[in-house]
């Protein structure tokens, strides 16, 4: 598989469900195997949380972590899934946020499993300020 196919991959799966257009898609077709991985913005945590379950709707073998940087002095917060799209191409979709919410164990430099509950919660506060 090479970086074409890769990105091919990720453009039919762009036009065959409904979901918003990344920031940045960038591609490894040699390494591991081929992969995807696509940036989102990071507007709002509602808009970031609920974006992630849409592309999680879209694909198998779906995980959910949230991972903070290294920095101690940045209060950066990405939201990231992994999965497959329906040809096996693994895609990361992630977002950062600036001062995201407070997570409990979520250490900088560290990394956990988010919790579908907590990341659909996240995207319920979207029909809040909606309303």
């Amino acid at each position: 598989m090479n970086t074409t196919h890769v990105l091919t991959s990720v453009a039919e799966h762009l036009g065959g469900f409904e979901l918003n257009e990344p920031v940045q898609v960038t591609v490894q077709a040699l390494r591991c195997g081929p992969s995807a991985t696509v940036q989102l913005p990071g507007r709002s945590l509602p808009e970031l949380a609920a974006e992630l379950l849409a592309w999680a709707d879209t694909l198998d073998n779906v995980t959910a972590t949230v991972w903070r940087p290294h920095w101690p002095d940045d209060e950066q917060l990405h939201l990231e899934i992994r999965g497959d799209l329906t040809d096996n191409t693994t895609v990361k979709v992630f977002g950062g946020l600036f001062n995201g919410p407070d997570v409990p164990g979520l250490g900088y430099g560290r990394r956990i499993e988010l919790s579908w509950s907590r990341l659909r919660s996240w995207a319920a506060l979207l029909e809040g300020v909606a309303a």
